[in-house]
C-alpha cells in the first residue's frame, strides 16, 4: 500500500480570520467634546445670571422697604412737630394736608381690614346684621333715668354685631348698612311730642314722630317708623332714644340693621 501526499499549491490569499467577540470594526466616530463643553459653560452662565437676578431683586425690595419705613417715620415726626409747635398760617396749611392724607390712608386700611376679616372669619357667608326686640318688662325694671331702649339679649338676633346691656350696638365690620326702626307708643306724653331718634356718638342719624291725644280716656296707639342707609365704621356705636321709654308698647317695637354687599 502506498500513501499519496497532496502537493497542490494555490495562488489565492487565505480567507480572513473572523473577528473576535467584542471587537469593533471600522474607523472611530468623531467626538462631540467641544459642543458638550460649550453647552456646559452656557448652562453655568445661565444659572449664575438667574442667581444674580434673584439677589438683585432681594436687595432692591429691602431698599424699597427701608425707604418706605423712613418715609413713615418722617411723616410721624412731622405730625409730632405739628402737634407740639406753635404754627403759623403756612405751617398750619402744611400740617392740615398731612393730616388729611393720613386720614385717607387710615380709611382705606380700615375698609380693607373689614373686607378681609369678613371673608376670612369662620362662617363668613353670614352678613353682619341685628334685629332687636324688647322684653316684656325690660323698660320698667331698670333704674337709670335715660330714655335709651334696652333690648332683650336672649331673643334679639345679632350676627357679627355686638350689643351691650345698656342698649348700645357696636359695629365690628365697616361698610354701608340699612338701618330701620319702628317704635309704637301707647300713651301721649304730658309735655313733649312722641319721637324716636337713632344716635351714633353725639350725632343724629334718623328721627321720626307720631302723635296721640293727651288726657284721652280711650286707649290708643301710634307708631313711628324710619329707614335709611349710612356708612358705619368699625367700633361705631348706635342706640335708640325715645321721648319716654315707659310709654313704649314693647310688642310692636323693633330696631334692626344689616350690612349691604360691596
Amino acid at each position: 500500500m502506498s500513501t499519496m501526499i497532496n502537493t497542490f499549491h494555490s495562488s489565492f490569499n487565505p480567507p480572513p480570520v473572523p473577528p473576535r467577540q467584542g471587537h469593533r470594526g471600522g474607523p472611530a466616530l468623531p467626538s462631540n467634546t467641544p459642543l458638550v463643553k460649550f453647552l456646559s459653560v452656557l448652562l453655568l452662565l445661565l444659572m449664575i445670571q438667574t442667581f444674580g437676578g434673584f439677589l438683585y431683586l432681594f436687595h432692591a425690595i429691602n431698599r424699597l422697604q427701608d425707604r418706605l419705613n423712613d418715609n413713615e417715620i418722617s411723616t410721624l415726626k412731622q405730625l409730632q412737630q405739628c402737634a407740639e409747635n406753635n404754627l403759623n398760617s403756612e405751617d398750619l396749611q402744611y400740617c392740615s394736608k398731612i393730616v388729611e392724607n393720613y386720614k385717607t390712608v387710615i380709611k382705606k386700611v380700615s375698609q380693607t381690614e373689614g373686607r378681609v376679616a369678613l371673608l376670612t372669619e369662620t362662617g363668613s357667608s353670614t352678613i353682619p346684621q341685628a334685629r332687636m326686640v324688647l322684653g316684656s318688662n325690660s323698660q320698667t325694671e331698670v333704674r337709670d333715668q335715660s330714655n335709651t331702649l334696652l333690648w332683650d339679649l336672649n331673643f334679639s338676633v345679632k350676627e357679627k354685631i355686638s350689643l351691650s346691656t345698656s342698649g348700645v350696638l357696636t359695629i365690628r365690620y365697616p361698610g354701608y348698612y340699612l338701618i330701620q326702626s319702628q317704635v309704637t307708643f301707647s300713651k301721649a306724653h304730658e309735655k313733649a311730642p312722641l319721637k324716636q331718634t337713632i344716635w351714633t356718638k353725639n350725632s343724629k342719624l334718623l328721627e321720626s314722630y307720631c302723635s296721640l291725644p293727651r288726657n284721652s280716656a280711650i286707649p290708643d296707639l301710634c307708631t313711628s317708623s324710619q329707614t335709611g342707609v349710612f356708612r358705619l365704621e368699625k367700633d361705631q356705636t348706635l342706640f335708640l332714644n325715645v321721648t319716654d321709654r315707659h310709654l313704649v308698647h314693647s310688642d310692636s317695637t323693633t330696631f334692626g340693621l344689616f350690612r349691604l354687599q360691596d
